[in-house]
């Protein structure tokens, strides 16, 4: 599997003893999507099997999504009375909107790749063996290409939601300029 999620017989133990579960346990994966988001090159998944619980955000926190057709993607926090994490609530809404957010955290399907793909989760659905060559064409594609610019790119995309047009085209003006000065 991708990532089945987190730690539940953690989380059962903790709940046994009155506990919370500790920050610490989500925070990790929060530093590690912060990681994967800020990092001035490309990230791509290569999802086989579940992506289920936290291992569905951190798929989608990635720039680009390769799944095998056998692959499937949960947000299974409600299932287990949790709340979800993992940068779900950032990034769900803005690949389906809140609605359809709402409604994958409330209601707790599971979706195929396609369905996934279809939902705007993934780029590209591939066969099973064919998986670790097409993930491995994606990031020679990149790995060939103007890194420093990928980086720019997701600086953008980045800051796209969290800035009014003027900031955001301000920002467009600052990067395009440094771009041109590098050897991309």
């Amino acid at each position: 599997a991708f990532c089945a999620g987190g730690d539940i017989k953690k989380f059962n133990e903790c709940i046994e003893k009155g506990m919370t579960i500790p920050p610490e346990m989500p925070n990790r994966l929060h530093d590690m999507v912060e990681t994967l988001r800020n990092l001035e090159k490309p990230v791509v998944a290569s999802v086989h099997g579940a992506a289920a619980g936290a291992g569905a955000p951190l798929a989608i926190t990635c720039d680009l999504v390769v799944a095998s057709e056998d692959a499937v993607f949960n947000f299974a926090y409600a299932r287990i009375g949790l709340s979800p994490d993992g940068s779900s609530t950032y990034f769900l809404p803005r690949h389906v909107g809140m609605k359809k957010a709402a409604e994958i955290f409330m209601t707790i399907p599971t979706y195929t790749a396609a369905e996934a793909k279809e939902l705007g989760l993934v780029n590209w659905v591939v066969p099973a063996d064919q998986l670790a060559a097409k993930t491995e064409e994606i990031a020679g594609l990149l790995a060939k290409g103007p890194t420093k610019a990928f980086g720019r790119v997701k600086k953008l995309l980045n800051a796209t939601y969290d800035n009014t047009l003027h900031d955001l085209l301000a920002l467009e003006t600052k990067l395009i300029c440094e771009s041109s000065a590098t050897a991309d």
